[in-house]
């Protein structure tokens, strides 16, 4: 969702684009360039043979963490001739 802030950016961006589409006409068009941002979640969780783990049959059960998504930020930029 946009804040109020962003929407104002992309007024003023989409307004100075223009004032150049005016000046310069086509040229600008073949100029431009547009990217995007995604969050992308991920995780491995370990197979139950990877967590296997040797002990004693008296020995306590290992303690298992709870398992959490991590994030990751990627930049995508897209390119148009």
């Amino acid at each position: 969702m946009l804040t109020d802030e962003m929407k104002t950016q992309r007024e003023t961006t989409s307004a100075e684009l223009l004032k150049h589409y005016e000046e310069e006409g086509e040229e600008l068009i073949q100029r431009i360039v547009t990217g995007d941002e995604s969050w992308i979640h991920h995780y491995n969780p370990e197979s139950k043979r990877q967590s296997m783990e040797y002990r004693h049959k008296s020995s306590p059960s290992p303690m298992k963490f709870k398992v959490v998504a991590s994030a990751r930020k990627v930049m995508l930029t897209v390119f148009w001739e």
